[in-house]
C-alpha cells in the first residue's frame, strides 16, 4: 500500500484549503460554495523526509443528487487504499447530520482516521469542538487550514503512520489535455482510454471543474491525461467557480504537449469550438481534433472529415479522429494520432536540411518586394522543439507580410515532413 493520505468530509468544510496547505500551493479550486471539488485531485507532498500522496475528494452529502452520489462512490473506492484518512469537519457550523453520515462511512477504517476540526481560528472557537468527540474517533486535531494553525501538529501525527517507502506520483510522459465546450464528452473519453470511471461523467454541463491529471501507459508510451472543465463563451462565464475552472483548462492547454480538441460532432461545429481551436493555434500546440459522439451522426467519415477541415481550416495540421466514448469507438485511433502529433511536435532537423527546404520554398514563391527592394534570406536554423521553432535570417524582417508567412510556414512544413504539428517561425535581421 502506498503512502496515500485521503481528505474526506461533507461539502464546504475546507478540504481543498487543507489540501493546498499540505502540498504548499493552490492546486484544488477553493471557493465558498458547496461541491466545488468533484473529481479526486492528487498531488505529491513531503513532511520530515517522508514523501506521500495526498488526495482531495468531492464532498459526501447524504441528501445529494445523482452527481453527489457518483462522487461518493468515487471516494468509497479509494478509502481502503489509504494509509491515512483525514476526516474534515467545520467547527463554525458545528456537528451536522451530514458529518454523522460521513462518520458512518468511515467507521470500518477507524484505526487510520484523523478527525480534523477545521476553521478553529481563535481560542473562543476551541470551546465549540467538544460535540465532535461524540463521533467516536480517537485522533482529533484542531486546525485552521486557511491560516496554517495546527497543521504542523497534524502532519507530524500523520508522519508516524507513514512507511519509509518512497511514494511518488510519476507524472511523466506525453501531456495530453482534453479541451472543448461543456458536455461534449471530454471526461467520457478519458474514462474510455483508462478503461474505468476515473473522472466524473454526468449529463449536467460543467461537471468537471478542476484540471485532473492521470498517468497512463499505452503501446510502450507514457502519457499524462488531463481532463479539463468545459470552456464556454467568455460573456457567459461568471466570476466564481467557473471562472477559475476555465482558467485552469486554458493553463492545462498551455502546459500540454498535445491538445485534444473535443467536439460534439452530432451537434456540428459551433463558433465556440472554433474559438477554442483558435486558442490552440495561437499557442502553437500540437492538436488532435476529436469528433466525439460520431455514432449519432448519419454522415459517413469522408463527408464528416471534409466538414471538419472546412470549419477548422486553421488547424490543418491536426489529425482528425471520430470517436464514440460511450461505445468505445475510435479510442485506439485517438491514441495513435496523439503519438503521431507528438512525434512531429518534437521533431528536429539538421541545419543543412532546413536551409534546403527554405530555398525550395523561396524558389517556388519568393517574399514580396519591400519598398522596392528584394527581400533576401541568408540562412535558417532550428532553435528548438515543442513546437519545432525555425529562425529565418533576412535583410528585411519587416518585409515579411502575414499572408506570405502563412504560405511559407505551410509549405515549409510539407518540405520538412512535419505534417501533424505547427511550426513557429521567427524572422530576424542579420546582426551588423
Amino acid at each position: 500500500m502506498k503512502n496515500r493520505v485521503i481528505i474526506v468530509g461533507r461539502p464546504n468544510v475546507g478540504k481543498s484549503t487543507l489540501f493546498n496547505r499540505i502540498i504548499g500551493r493552490r492546486k484544488s479550486i477553493v471557493y465558498d460554495l458547496p461541491g466545488v471539488t468533484r473529481d479526486i485531485v492528487e498531488s505529491q507532498a513531503e513532511w520530515k523526509g517522508k514523501r506521500f500522496i495526498v488526495a482531495d475528494t468531492g464532498g459526501i452529502f447524504e441528501k445529494g443528487d445523482e452527481l453527489f452520489k457518483t462522487m461518493e462512490k468515487q471516494v468509497e473506492k479509494v478509502l481502503s487504499d489509504a494509509k491515512v484518512i483525514l476526516f474534515v469537519v467545520d467547527v463554525k457550523e458545528g456537528l451536522t447530520e451530514a458529518d454523522r453520515y460521513v462518520a458512518k462511512k468511515l467507521y470500518p477504517y477507524k484505526e487510520k482516521v484523523f478527525l480534523v476540526v477545521n476553521k478553529v481560528d481563535n481560542e473562543k472557537l476551541q470551546k465549540q469542538v467538544y460535540d465532535f468527540y461524540s463521533l467516536g474517533f480517537d485522533r482529533v486535531f484542531l486546525v485552521s487550514a486557511q491560516h496554517g494553525r495546527g497543521v504542523d501538529e497534524l502532519l507530524s501525527a500523520v508522519h508516524e503512520l507513514l512507511t519509509d517507502e518512497t511514494t511518488e506520483l510519476l507524472y511523466e510522459g506525453i501531456k495530453v489535455s482534453f479541451v472543448g465546450r461543456p458536455n461534449v464528452g471530454k471526461s467520457s473519453l478519458v474514462n474510455a482510454l483508462l478503461g474505468n470511471q476515473r473522472v466524473l461523467v454526468s449529463p449536467i454541463a460543467g461537471t468537471t471543474r478542476d484540471a485532473v491529471e492521470i498517468p497512463f501507459s499505452y503501446a510502450k508510451h507514457e502519457f499524462v491525461l488531463i481532463d479539463t472543465a468545459g470552456i464556454r463563451r467568455r460573456t457567459k462565464v461568471q466570476y466564481g467557480v467557473e471562472f477559475f475552472s476555465v482558467g485552469r483548462a486554458i493553463k492545462a492547454m498551455e502546459l500540454s504537449d498535445v491538445v485534444c480538441l473535443v467536439l460534439d460532432i452530432s451537434e456540428g461545429i459551433t463558433h465556440q469550438d472554433q474559438k477554442i481551436g483558435g486558442l490552440i493555434e495561437k499557442r502553437h500546440k500540437a492538436c488532435v481534433i476529436v469528433g466525439n459522439k460520431f455514432d449519432l451522426v448519419k454522415s459517413d467519415k469522408d463527408n464528416a472529415l471534409e466538414y471538419v477541415r472546412r470549419q477548422l481550416s486553421f488547424l490543418d495540421y491536426a489529425p482528425v479522429v471520430f470517436t464514440s466514448a460511450l461505445k468505445g469507438i475510435g479510442i485506439n485511433e485517438l491514441l495513435q494520432a496523439v503519438i503521431l502529433a507528438y512525434q512531429d511536435y518534437t521533431k528536429e532537423h539538421k541545419t543543412s536540411f532546413i536551409n534546403r527546404a527554405v530555398q525550395n520554398v523561396i524558389k517556388e514563391k519568393p517574399p514580396p518586394v519591400y519598398k522596392g527592394k528584394e527581400v533576401k534570406v541568408y540562412y535558417a536554423y532550428q532553435e528548438g522543439t515543442k513546437p519545432p521553432t525555425l529562425v529565418i535570417i533576412t535583410n528585411y524582417p519587416e518585409g515579411w507580410k502575414e499572408s506570405y508567412k502563412r504560405f511559407f510556414t505551410r509549405r515549409l512544413r510539407e518540405h520538412l515532413k512535419i505534417r501533424h504539428s505547427p511550426i513557429r517561425l521567427i524572422i530576424r535581421g542579420r546582426e551588423t
